[in-house]
């Protein structure tokens, strides 16, 4: 593969703590919804992105379709948590809380997007795999 999955792993907890310190510095207590939904995107998404490293550096990665769950559903959790914070800021005054909180929007965002291909990485790699734990269809005459 031209990119370790391993490095992928990497950027996109990266951009999770990024997220998760920004989020930090501009949360908003009045709009408890957002607030939960952030917080515990980054936070579990912090200890799955860990576990995820860790298994693949002691050679004991996730199946390709466990790891495209796992990924689609952070794409759209991320997206989620970008656009809930753009929306609920949009008619606050300019200060440095609401330059934070977009900041944050638009890093979860990106991570959305990172999350996006890695999920389609990991569903194209899985159709390669020959120990995935999904049953191919044999290439007869006959569906499956």
């Amino acid at each position: 593969m031209l990119i370790p999955t391993c490095l992928i792993k990497l950027c996109e907890l990266m951009l999770t703590v990024a997220c998760l310190t920004l989020h930090h510095y501009s949360y908003d207590l009045t709009d408890i919804p957002t607030l939960m939904l952030c917080s515990g995107t980054y936070v579990g998404y912090v200890v799955v992105l860990s576990g995820e490293i860790v298994g693949e550096a002691v050679s004991a990665a996730a199946d390709a379709y466990v790891d495209a769950w796992w990924s689609s559903s952070g794409s759209v959790l991320f997206a989620a948590c970008g656009g809930f914070t753009l929306h609920s800021w949009k008619d606050i005054p300019n200060h440095n809380r609401k330059s934070y909180a977009q900041a944050a929007a638009i890093c979860s965002l990106a991570t959305a997007a990172l999350f996006l291909i890695d999920a389609l990485i990991a569903i194209c790699s899985a159709h390669k795999e020959e120990g995935s734990t999904r049953t191919k269809c044999p290439k007869s005459a006959t569906p499956c």
